[in-house]
């Protein structure tokens, strides 16, 4: 198994890790009705930051996926 294949199997793990972790339905803070729609609220800092990880290994999937595609 060469390096990008490990490096591959490493990215897919964490981005299943990452899908079963986060709980969608705790994306809102407090108990205040009108933020609870989603609307009037934002995303804390902490899950911004999964949201960019996860955007990150989704492009770095990507990249590895075509790379083995064309050396194999």
């Amino acid at each position: 198994m060469s390096l990008l294949e490990s490096g591959w199997f490493l990215v897919t793990f964490l981005i299943i890790a990452i899908i079963l972790t986060v709980d969608p339905k705790n994306s809102t803070t407090g108990s205040n009705p009108v933020a609870s729609l989603g609307i009037f609220s934002s995303p804390s800092s902490g899950q911004n930051f999964i949201y960019r990880l996860s955007a990150i290994l989704i492009a770095i999937f990507f990249v590895l996926t075509t790379v083995l595609s064309f050396i194999n």
